[in-house]
């Protein structure tokens, strides 16, 4: 009898010690899920930009330009939240109306990842993430309407260290899609898992930078912003007085413990975001058609 006990408890101990759904994705265990590629759709032109419905799928600016520029949005670690939906809403309306069609990836929902900020043991890696980008990529230079010479990433934080990954010589695997312009990240970091920025980069890159970042400082990427201006391809800004997501509204005041072991505090600026919003449409619109 004790035996017998003792067999049906280890065995239910094993039952409910197994992760399933969105848990074992959160542990990197549903590989397969992860490894799924992204359904990209074609909506309709619009004025507005609705980051919660549009995740994956390109709008088209109303405009009378039959060569529009294209800029892909990359969400950071945390993806698209009832918090960050209307930062990212923001910046898809400044593009649309700046006369950009928008895309912004969703890396997260359809593989029941809820959070890729655990560091170097993110579920889903930078490889992934590259190739979501890719697959952007190509769904937007199939539109007639798009000047194939005008496509732009725009990453915040984990999205622009994948911005920056995307820049470098080596690290663009997709062989069947042609690389962005240029790239343009705020708050990304060289101090994570591996260095985002690299000496190799072969397209320009705007990088911005908060001095008060302790999420992802800016000391680790100082040393590669330097080989890759002496090349000509980085325009960087740092404003001293920024903390990590000093563009998020919604999240003005919030405290975590991030993958770093910092406690940080996001502080939101308005003087900061007009700034980022301006210098980021300026660096896009430098770039002529060719």
């Amino acid at each position: 009898m004790l035996r017998a006990l003792l067999t049906l408890l280890i065995g239910a101990m094993l039952v409910f010690s197994v992760p399933t759904g969105s848990e074992a994705c959160s542990y990197d265990c549903n590989k397969e899920e992860l490894a799924k590629d992204l359904k990209f759709t074609l909506g309709g032109p619009s004025i507005s930009f609705s980051g919660g419905a549009y995740g994956n799928r390109l709008i088209l600016p109303i405009t009378d330009s039959n060569k529009i520029g294209a800029v892909v949005l990359l969400p950071s670690c945390g993806g698209i939240t009832p918090k960050s939906k209307g930062d990212l809403q923001r910046w898809g309306d400044l593009l649309l109306k700046n006369g950009y069609a928008v895309v912004l990836i969703d890396h997260y929902t359809s593989r029941g990842v809820k959070s890729n900020c655990s560091g170097p043991s993110k579920p889903i890696k930078y490889d992934r993430l590259s190739r979501d980008v890719a697959d952007a990529l190509a769904l937007i230079q199939q539109q007639t309407a798009i000047d194939k010479s005008r496509i732009f990433t725009l990453g915040f934080s984990l999205g622009a260290m994948t911005g920056a990954e995307l820049a470098g010589k080596y690290s663009w695997s997709a062989d069947d899609v042609p690389k962005p312009r240029a790239v343009a990240g705020l708050y990304g970091g060289c101090a994570n898992d591996k260095p985002s920025l690299t000496p190799d980069a072969n397209i320009p890159v705007l990088w911005l930078v908060g001095g008060k970042d302790l999420e992802t400082p800016p000391k680790p990427c100082r040393y590669y912003i330097k080989l890759i201006q002496e090349r000509g391809l980085m325009t960087y800004h740092e404003y001293p007085n920024a903390s990590h997501c000093w563009d998020c509204s919604e999240l003005s005041g919030f405290t975590r413990i991030v993958a770093n072991g910092k406690k940080v505090t996001y502080q939101y600026s308005l003087k900061f975001t007009k700034d980022s919003e301006q210098r980021v449409l300026n660096f896009f619109n430098s770039f002529q058609s060719q």
